[in-house]
């Protein structure tokens, strides 16, 4: 992409040592909580460790793209030119609506088919908020963390690697179901739509931020607007037949809602497909396309 030029290439060879590297010391860090605390992890060691995973991504993957002020000030002054603010709000309003409709619709067929998977399922929390201290650190890791650290790996390099190799099509396809399976919760389907808006968000915008964006404004309306509301506590959900039905019926108005805006965000984005994104400049000025 032309505005993320001067980052420096990060192959998918990199990203997959850096995670062996995070996972390593995750695990020793682990094995030393369990050893100070008598044998068990408590939710809120889980959000340290969370944390810490994201930092240390962060960190390493910043190493290697060898960021600077002045890479930064360039990638920032390019998505302040380009960013459209009524399209950002558009984006996140139907993919939040899309989200929480598959999450209920998602929740209500497995229930159907299994009640006790139904219960593990959607009890599957990767962070526990049982104090304003957790709700601090889960903020900082889903709405700052997050949005940054998976936005380089599955957009900038992930994506772009397999276009550059296959098509934007397959790189779309490829790394939206990878980034989707990373996220198995009630959220999987949400996360696997918020992947292929992303890619052609970064293709429309040449510009990693933008995507960025994106992911930033849905973590923070859930974190500011729909964790709050449960008093600072993540409860285990019971889940009945008729609390599941009820919630299908909502979860279908906001699915079908969303997904319509999403096929027409899709439609919308296709003639950014057919042109690629681009390489680098060669010296004559031209650019280069994946396609």
């Amino acid at each position: 992409m032309k505005s993320d030029n001067d980052l420096d290439e990060v192959k998918i060879r990199h990203v997959i040592i850096i995670y062996l590297i995070n996972c390593v010391v995750l695990i020793i860090t682990a094995i030393a909580i369990i050893f100070n605390s008598g044998g068990e992890i408590s939710g809120s060691n889980m959000n340290n460790l969370s944390l810490l995973s994201g930092i240390l991504l962060l960190a390493m993957l910043s190493y290697k793209l060898k960021l600077s002020r002045e890479k930064i000030g360039f990638l920032y002054k390019d998505f302040k030119n380009k960013i459209n603010i009524k399209e950002s709000i558009w984006i996140v309003a139907f993919f939040v609506c899309l989200n929480l409709g598959a999450i209920r619709l998602l929740t209500y067929i497995i229930y159907l088919i299994s009640p006790t998977f139904a219960s593990d399922f959607v009890n599957n929390f990767s962070l526990t908020i049982n104090s304003v201290t957790d709700y601090l650190i889960c903020f900082i890791i889903s709405v700052i963390l997050s949005p940054i650290v998976n936005e380089i790996i599955f957009r900038f390099v992930l994506f772009k690697r397999l276009s550059k190799k296959f098509n934007v099509y397959v790189g779309i396809i490829v790394s939206s179901i990878i980034f989707a399976a990373f996220d198995f919760s009630p959220e999987i389907i949400g996360a696997l739509a918020l992947g292929i808006i992303n890619c052609i968000l970064y293709i429309k915008y040449e510009n990693i931020l933008m995507p960025m964006l994106i992911y930033f404004m849905s973590n923070l309306f859930v974190m500011l607007l729909y964790i709050p509301t449960t008093g600072f506590k993540t409860d285990k959900v019971t889940l009945t037949l008729n609390s599941v039905s009820t919630d299908a019926i909502l979860g279908t108005v906001l699915f079908t809602i969303g997904i319509i805006s999403f096929i027409i965000f899709v439609i919308k984005g296709k003639v950014y497909l057919k042109s690629g994104f681009w390489e680098n400049k060669c010296i004559d000025g031209t650019n280069k396309l994946y396609k």
